[in-house]
């Protein structure tokens, strides 16, 4: 009886710990659905694109390296083109990141969802 006690109290510990993450099920599943630039877009963009997308970047390609150069890359005058790029859609050029894996499905809603918010920095 004492090892079925022992059992249950060490379930239901292991229990209130895994219960005690503060992450929501989107951040575990990667997807935001209110993401800001500074807090989910930038550390993608920072990851992915700005090794050539940025003034010491590898080539000659659009900067990304700042909140405002983001948001022309997809709002300025080639309107959608980040995005289009990134899903490598109707696009005339070819799919971003160029040398690297594509973003995963959780990083591209993630872009999708700070844009149809209007972009938030913070």
């Amino acid at each position: 009886m004492k090892k079925v006690k022992l059992v249950i109290a060490l379930l239901v510990g292991i229990a209130f710990f895994v219960s005690c993450d503060s992450r929501t099920q989107q951040d575990l599943e990667g997807v935001i659905t209110n993401p800001t630039y500074v807090k989910n877009v930038k550390p993608i963009i920072d990851a992915k694109c700005v090794s050539c997308h940025s003034q010491s970047g590898q080539g000659n390609y659009p900067d990304l390296d700042t909140y405002q150069n983001v948001v022309d890359a997809q709002n300025g005058t080639n309107s959608n083109k980040l995005l289009c790029s990134i899903l490598s859609s109707s696009c005339t050029s070819d799919r971003m990141p160029k040398s690297d894996a594509p973003l995963s499905s959780g990083s591209i809603t993630t872009i999708t969802n700070w844009i149809n918010n209007n972009y938030p920095e913070q």
